[in-house]
């Protein structure tokens, strides 16, 4: 099977999810491994896009309001977004 930038990029969004955003503190749950996987694409998709490290930190905050009902960290939402642009770049 033939490594694409598109599943490169999936692993690498993966990662970062799991180990410097992770919202829940699974990190460490093996069983959790793909508790973040359902976002994955869309932000993929958005840093592909060129989506700047505001409107991507911004959409970390929405999950984590939105989906997960937890008060959010703009600090950490803001360094994740910067963390996935220099990864994705």
């Amino acid at each position: 099977m033939k490594t694409t930038v598109k599943s490169v990029g999936r692993k690498t969004v993966r990662e970062i999810l799991m180990q410097e955003w992770d919202p829940v503190d699974v990190r460490d749950v093996p069983e959790a491994s793909s508790e973040y996987d359902v976002y994955v694409d869309a932000i993929l998709q958005m840093v592909l896009a060129g989506a700047s490290q505001a409107k991507l930190s911004d959409h970390l905050l929405s999950i984590e309001a939105d989906s997960m009902g937890l008060p959010g960290d703009e600090r950490r939402s803001d360094r994740v977004a910067a963390s996935l642009l220099r990864a994705l770049a």
